[in-house]
């Protein structure tokens, strides 16, 4: 288990909506934090060498640099 600290308005607001929905404040927080990141894909943003990176999970399908060049033909860009 980790402890996170979150400012008092926020806990506030978390303990309401939980409440609503029949959750305790632990419950709600992890189901609201799991759905975040997984509609996220997996995917977080990033600098590396002065250059934005999107860092993708290891799950997800590779970008194949043969496919990009020909869409890259065929739309003529």
């Amino acid at each position: 288990m980790v402890t996170v600290t979150i400012d008092d308005e926020l806990g506030r607001l978390l303990s309401q909506v939980a409440s609503v929905r029949g959750k305790t404040l632990e419950q709600f927080a992890d189901e609201a934090l799991r759905r975040a990141i997984s509609e996220n894909g997996g995917v977080h943003r990033t600098v590396r060498n002065g250059l934005p990176v999107m860092v993708v999970h290891d799950e997800r399908p590779t970008i194949d640099p043969d496919k990009i060049r020909r869409w890259i033909e065929e739309e003529g860009l």
